[in-house]
This record gives C-alpha cells, sequence and structure tokens, in this order.
C-alpha cells in the first residue's frame, strides 16, 4: 500500500504529517486533512465514537461519507449510487446507496446512529442484512486505480489502514468555513480551525507512506 503525504508543523505539535495523523487516528482522534481540491474532517470508522461523529457534523457541511475499500464494498453488496463506468463529478465518485446500521440505530440521523454505522460499516464480521437502505451515511467504494488518483476518499482510507488495519475505514466529511458560513473552510482557515480545537493536520503530497 502506497499513500502520498507531506508532513508539515504549524504552531505547535499539535500539527504534525502523515506519521502524525496515523498516531492521532489510532488514539481514536479526529483529524483535520487538506488536499488541493477538498479540506475534511475525518476518523476512523471502525472507531468513531457519537461525540466525535456529532463534532464532524457540527462543523462540516454535514453530509458524511465513509471511504472503504471495494472488496468491502462487494462484500457488504453495497450498489453504487452512480456506476463507475458511467460520467460522475470527481467528488461524487464511487458514492455508494446510503445505508444504517440494520440494529442499534433509531432514525439513522443522529450522531450515535451514524457513529454506529460507520463501526458496523468498518468491522469485517459484519454481513450485508446487518445493513438497511436506503440510509444516512454514505459509504464510496475506493478502487485500487482511486489510490493512483490521490482522491480524497482513497487518502483518508490509506491513513485510516495503517492505524486500524484490521478495522479499515474512515469517516469523512468536507470541513465549512467558520468565517464565511455558507461557504466551505480554506487552507488557511483549516489551521487555524485544527489549532483551536487541537486537532493534527494532515497535507496531502508527493511523499511516500511509511515504510515505502
Amino acid at each position: 500500500m502506497t499513500t502520498s503525504m507531506i508532513e508539515t508543523r504549524d504552531h505547535d505539535s499539535q500539527h504534525g504529517g502523515f506519521e502524525s495523523g496515523i498516531r492521532a487516528l489510532a488514539a481514536g482522534e479526529t483529524i483535520v486533512m487538506i488536499d488541493d481540491s477538498r479540506i475534511v474532517l475525518m476518523a476512523c470508522a471502525g472507531t468513531v465514537t457519537t461525540e466525535q461523529m456529532a463534532f464532524i457534523i457540527r462543523h462540516t457541511s454535514g453530509f458524511v461519507q465513509v471511504a472503504l475499500h471495494e472488496m468491502v464494498c462487494d462484500r457488504l453488496l453495497l450498489a453504487e449510487a452512480i456506476p463507475s463506468d458511467r460520467y460522475a463529478p470527481a467528488h461524487a465518485r464511487g458514492q455508494c446507496v446510503a445505508v444504517d446500521a440494520a440494529v442499534g440505530t433509531t432514525t439513522g440521523i443522529s450522531g450515535a446512529d451514524r457513529a454506529r454505522t460507520a463501526r458496523v460499516l468498518a468491522d469485517p464480521s459484519t454481513e450485508p442484512n446487518g445493513l438497511t437502505r436506503p440510509g444516512h451515511l454514505v459509504p464510496v467504494r475506493v478502487m485500487a486505480s482511486n489510490g493512483i488518483a490521490r482522491t480524497v476518499p482513497a487518502l483518508a482510507l490509506g491513513l485510516t489502514d495503517w492505524a486500524h488495519p484490521s478495522r479499515s475505514g474512515a469517516v469523512f466529511a468536507e470541513l465549512e468555513s467558520f468565517d464565511s458560513p455558507t461557504q466551505l473552510a480554506d487552507s488557511e482557515e483549516a489551521v487555524r480551525f485544527a489549532y483551536q480545537h487541537g486537532l493534527v493536520t494532515v497535507h496531502t503530497g508527493r511523499a511516500s507512506a511509511p515504510g515505502q
């Protein structure tokens, strides 16, 4: 597995790079990932808590997705909303029909319910009937070729592969601007937001992942 990242340190040790991001995710923290095209809050699907999910929903567009390997999507019979052989905007590529966990949720929309669904998606013991469709959390199929394209879902998933290899999956949503609430955050705002909340930032780039 290869993933591309650039290490950075802004302000203090709260802000690191690829390996700092992996350590934070492994410790159950939320991080900020800054890419040329998108800026997202992300967490590990396998360990995401109600509090983390509520934080992500509150500070983002609210459209929460979970990046998963294509083999996981196939095992769970997660159908793409827009098949890959048809044109889809880059930000929509690989999105599957939204799901909810079949057990342990109510309406499916709350932070608690969406956190539960994310953990179920990342659980290797989950069967297709462990999910109901349609739901409120959008899985994103990450194919091997996506890693080469350095899409945000592929990069986020790469981080969780290192942080929690047995339950890989990346919860992510686009960070909202706090200066202009109707807009998405830019990189400067993202760094300030991370500093304010004590979150690690990861800037995507062309450096190799650890061990590559």
